[in-house]
């Protein structure tokens, strides 16, 4: 298991250890890269501070945004003021408009395509709210200066009243900038200050200022700023919580989950990049809620290994397995840009018979392997072989979903998903012989259920339908199918009749081996009937079905096999 054994040192929650005597994992874990003892070794802290450098650049865009708006409608309404307030703005128009245009600045400087570092952001922050907090406690302070003077109640009301600003601009700080909770304590609470200090620095020239303070405007404005603070202190933490588990949630391991696929009854898939290499992979992980049954974990990971122990090109490729921190198990596996065969049948109807002989004689090499090691599959079906594009070459078949194993539980979904604790495999493409038994389950098994799958991509219905799973299972077990020729009229007759022996109902009138079967298709008359070329003109011509990280969301049915494909046109 090759790629099974390169990737172990990646898994979430096990303790790596070198191998080579005197390398420690010290020595390891510093070169934050390749360790030839080790392998990849990831610096979620690095990349963490990655997303952290891009968030603080778009959060001081957005502040940026609203101050900027702020202070140009702040600008033109002061235009339009009575005397009293002209004559104040007078004295602040050039220091209004400094701040205005330094905002509107930052605005651009923080555009999505600079780039600027984690210092160049720091210096932006200070400027983007140092600024307004000057201008804030000059104008504060004119306000009081310039007014004539009055009694104390006029200079209270304006020293409440110049608290608003300063609280509008700490909670745009404290919401909007992510910064450690110690961090925007400190800014946070300095502003707060604000408006206090401005008062009593202007009280030297306003002695009615004191009078004001001490009739207890100093008290109500301390707690309105208090409040106001806490409340900006709590939501940057809150804030900077949610961003690091929003984070943690995404990564599995070295992985990192990008968007999910789907999900099924064992567990969910996502579409995932390693965070060194940059490969594109499939994650699937078990369900939060079947993690505790210790049988479908047991089925989970049989599952990984017998498909980590396969080498065939055309059986999906394992790259890596293991639990995560909270024990939640987890496998990857390679990225399959393509469709099932029963997407294709689905979106498209029935395939072509040369198409369908292509495909299963490659599914028919994968098991080759499989049962030459002992394997049966079991689980052969629509859903479990994939029409993807490997290398450049399109319908190149992938068979998923190997090592499925019988398990306890109540039967759930329907007649097209697999069944747990009652039958092996799913009913509409199951032998007789693994639902009702009757005799031993052998590779066989495996040559009634590609029959099957052959049967529905032919004609675009399945073998035997029903309203509930058992009347499928013993449809298979007593009823001969309806010849694939009167329901699809242009199947070759040798084709059907390889079709019609792979379901015989005895394991004896089949054929006894993959490799037979591959070789009657090969016998056909439509066997070298479909090219390379062929299939790079159907999948041109599909322009829905594109082979790139943007198409349609896979089916849940899709996502019970396993597989990484692509999602959202």
């Amino acid at each position: 298991m090759p790629h099974a054994r390169r990737d172990q040192s990646e898994k979430t929650g096990l303790k790596t250890t070198s191998s080579h005597p005197g390398q420690s994992d010290e020595a390891c874990d510093s070169m934050h890269g390749f360790c030839p003892h080790m392998g990849l070794i990831a610096s979620s802290a690095l990349e963490f501070e990655g997303q952290v450098r891009n968030l603080l650049r778009g959060r001081l865009r957005i502040a940026a945004i609203i101050l900027f708006g702020g202070f140009a409608a702040f600008f033109l309404q002061s235009l339009m003021g009575d005397a009293e307030f002209a004559r104040l703005q007078s004295a602040i128009r050039i220091p209004h408009v400094i701040v205005t245009l330094a905002e509107g600045l930052l605005v651009v400087l923080l555009c999505r395509k600079c780039q600027l570092s984690l210092r160049a952001l720091h210096a932006a922050e200070v400027v983007m709210f140092a600024l307004p907090a000057a201008f804030l406690a000059f104008m504060q302070y004119q306000y009081y200066t310039l007014a004539p003077s009055g009694d104390a109640a006029v200079f209270a009301y304006r020293y409440l009243s110049s608290g608003v600003s300063w609280i509008l601009l700490l909670e745009v700080y404290g919401l909007f900038i992510p910064n450690s909770c110690r961090r925007t304590a400190v800014v946070v609470g300095l502003m707060a200050l604000g408006p206090t200090a401005t008062a009593v620095a202007a009280g030297f020239q306003q002695p009615l200022i004191f009078e004001a303070l001490r009739d207890g405007a100093l008290s109500v404005n301390l707690l309105q700023m208090s409040i106001a603070a806490v409340i900006a202190v709590y939501g940057s933490h809150r804030f900077g919580a949610l961003r690091q588990e929003a984070f943690d949630l995404k990564k599995v391991g070295v992985y990192t989950l990008k968007r999910k696929l789907g999900s099924g009854g064992m567990g969910e898939v996502f579409l995932a990049e390693h965070r060194l290499l940059k490969r594109p992979c499939a994650v699937k992980i078990i369900r939060p809620d079947r993690a505790g049954d210790a049988s479908a974990a047991a089925r989970f990971e049989s599952e990984v290994q017998a498909a980590a122990g396969l080498t065939h090109p055309n059986t999906i490729e394992i790259y890596d397995y293991g639990l995560t921190a909270d024990g939640v198990f987890f496998y990857v596996m390679e990225f399959l840009p393509g469709m099932s065969l029963q997407e294709i049948v689905e979106r498209t109807g029935p395939m072509s018979p040369a198409r369908v002989i292509h495909l299963l004689r490659q599914v028919c090499e994968a098991l080759e392997e499989a049962h030459a090691t002992g394997l049966i599959h079991r689980d052969i079906k629509p859903a479990n072989v994939f029409a993807a594009e490997r290398g450049g070459i399109r319908d190149f078949a992938k068979l998923l979903d190997f090592g499925l194993v019988k398990s306890t539980g109540p039967v759930e979904g329907d007649a097209n998903h697999t069944l747990e604790g009652v039958v092996v495999g799913s009913p509409m493409y199951s032998a007789p012989e693994t639902t009702v038994g009757g005799g031993p389950v052998d590779a066989r098994a495996d040559i009634y259920s590609l029959g099957a799958t052959a049967y529905f991509v032919l004609t675009g219905r399945p073998v035997f339908k029903g309203e509930q799973p058992l009347q499928i299972v013993f449809a298979h077990a007593k009823e001969a199918p309806v010849p694939p020729t009167e329901i699809v009229s242009e199947i070759p007759r040798d084709l059907e009749a390889i079709v019609l022996k792979c379901l015989a109902k005895s394991p004896d009138d089949r054929f006894s081996s993959a490799a037979e079967l591959e070789s009657a298709l090969a016998s056909c008359t439509d066997a070298d009937a479909w090219s390379r070329e062929d299939a790079e003109r159907w999948w041109s011509a599909s322009s829905d079905f594109p082979f790139e990280e943007e198409s349609t969301p896979p089916s849940d049915e899709y996502a019970e096999t396993a597989v990484g494909r692509v999602v959202e046109a």
